[in-house]
């Protein structure tokens, strides 16, 4: 892990996701970039209810960014360098292309409105949003949450056929070697479901992937896959969950909670979209 991007608004959100960082980027002697995003005012859950950072403020921001990368420095040696960078623009689309452009491993970004039903349903995040553009993986730190030795992962994994031909698995290898944690492979099923042919062609395909890392499988019976995903990790000791966002229909968009949205939204513990 040789570059992390933290997405940073000067709120308490993005303060406890570059402290976490911070400590990553230290822990791995990665380098740590700082991007601003000034928008125009506007409604967004991420930056408040109407964001105060715009061009007017572009001297005080950049100057807080410089200061706040000058103490990163001070109080964390081991990190390789504390870079900034300042754009005016859509948070959503230029942090994607910045992180497009500049292939970094990991974005780490906070979430507002954690645990809050009406911010999720009503403006969502743009933590959310990035992760679903990016192909870079992306960590969403919930609101308090500190840094720990990272010693159970946990990977919501589904019967979907596409995972045969997806990165995921592969990644989240990555990541558990990177913290040479214990893996936890996760399968909800709605109540009193059996696996059919095909799906149990890919729960053998996991597995034989598998087969070298030490992991345990669990599979869970409940309706709702969310909260089943939110106990596990609570009772198990998980400190980092993986869910891999799915593609669906505008119409399942509209009308249908989003799985990663229910998880990242009201996770104890850090959110690693792949």
């Amino acid at each position: 892990m040789k570059k992390i991007l933290v997405p940073y608004d000067f709120s308490e959100s993005s303060q406890y996701a570059l402290d976490y960082a911070t400590q990553l980027a230290s822990k791995f002697s990665s380098s740590l970039t700082l991007l601003h995003v000034a928008q125009i005012p506007v409604i967004g859950a991420e930056f408040g209810l109407i964001s105060a950072s715009y061009p007017m403020n572009e001297k005080e921001n950049k100057v807080g960014l410089t200061e706040l990368a000058t103490k990163i420095r001070e109080d964390f040696s081991s990190i390789y360098e504390v870079n900034t960078h300042y754009e005016i623009g859509n948070p959503t689309d230029t942090i994607t292309e910045y992180c497009n452009q500049k292939g970094f491993d990991l974005i780490v970004m906070g979430i507002s409105g954690h645990g809050n039903q009406f911010m999720k349903i009503t403006f969502g995040s743009t933590a959310i949003s990035v992760s679903k553009q990016v192909m870079t993986p992306m960590l969403i730190v919930p609101p308090k949450c500190k840094f720990n030795e990272v010693h159970n992962i946990a990977y919501a994994s589904d019967y979907d056929k596409e995972v045969e031909r997806s990165l995921a698995i592969d990644r989240v290898k990555q990541f558990k070697n990177l913290f040479q944690a214990n893996l936890q492979i996760l399968h909800v099923l709605p109540e009193g479901h059996e696996l059919n042919k095909t799906e149990s062609t890919i729960d053998k395909f996991i597995e034989q992937k598998l087969h070298t890392d030490k992991h345990v499988t669990y599979s869970i019976s409940d309706n709702n896959i969310s909260d089943a995903l939110l106990e596990f990790v609570k009772e198990h000791h998980s400190d980092m969950i993986v869910v891999e966002p799915k593609e669906h229909s505008i119409f399942h968009q509209l009308l249908l909670p989003s799985i990663t949205n229910q998880v990242a939204f009201f996770s104890p513990v850090p959110v690693l979209i792949i």
